[in-house]
């Protein structure tokens, strides 16, 4: 990317201020990438929050589930035992 857009700046600057120029178009451009990366690894850690918290609640519905059952065994054992 440097090389093509620092030979474009050439024909309008001196090669000094093309060559410092054409970097720090390059360190914008690493920026706003970096940014951009950043940004969408927010989002997926936002997403796998999200997921954690339903997994979270679907391991509760799980629990109590294995609750009742557990109390249905123990009547049925009583019940046998009668």
């Amino acid at each position: 990317m440097t090389s093509t857009l620092e030979e474009k700046l050439r024909a309008a600057f001196t090669p000094e201020q093309a060559h410092l120029l054409a970097e720090v178009i390059r360190e914008a451009y690493d920026d706003v990438v970096r940014a951009k990366d950043f940004n969408e690894l927010k989002s997926i850690v936002a997403d796998l929050g999200q997921a954690q918290k339903r997994t979270e609640e679907r391991v509760e519905e799980l629990a109590q589930a294995q609750k009742r059952t557990e109390e249905r065994v123990d009547q049925l054992a009583a019940a046998v035992d009668k």
